[in-house]
């Protein structure tokens, strides 16, 4: 096996060569990062106008929904972008069309070329989302971050 260095560099050339692919048509990847990002502010305005409306929902205030929701998009944005690789449409069509068994025959680690054969950039639309929710719900909750 070869060292983490070298497995590094693999994967950043990999994740690279996604990047560079999906910006051919640089239009169609703004427009869908942007399609993905409004339809999730679309999702979480319904949600604001429900509690608006009511005030609270079970006892959480829209601060600390928006605080919940936030979090959970940026964490699933970032995680669908890196690990797509391992999601089971991208996975299982690869066991399907013998592609995995390319991957098995390279002298690199499998989970690095895995890692790097799906990279979603557009995924972006969504963790950009999560942080604006992110930032708003800060200044709406009523947090008190402590060490403890």
């Amino acid at each position: 096996m070869k060292p983490l260095p070298y497995a590094l560099g693999v994967y950043w050339r990999l994740i690279g060569v996604q990047i560079r692919s999906q910006l051919q048509y640089r239009t169609a990847f703004l427009l869908e990062m942007f399609a993905s990002g409004i339809t999730l502010f679309l999702f979480f305005a319904s949600l604001a106008f429900v509690l608006q409306r009511f005030g609270a929902l079970g006892g959480w205030t829209l601060g600390e929904i928006a605080f919940l929701w936030g979090t959970v998009e940026f964490a699933f944005g970032l995680m669908d972008m890196i690990f797509s690789g391992f999601d089971p449409g991208s996975f299982g069509k690869q066991i399907r069309q013998g592609l995995l068994d390319q991957l098995l025959l390279r002298p690199v680690n499998v989970t690095v070329q895995v890692f790097g054969s799906e990279f979603v950039l557009r995924r972006l639309g969504r963790i950009g989302q999560g942080l604006a929710v992110l930032v708003i719900a800060l200044s709406l909750a009523d947090i008190h971050w402590t060490a403890a």
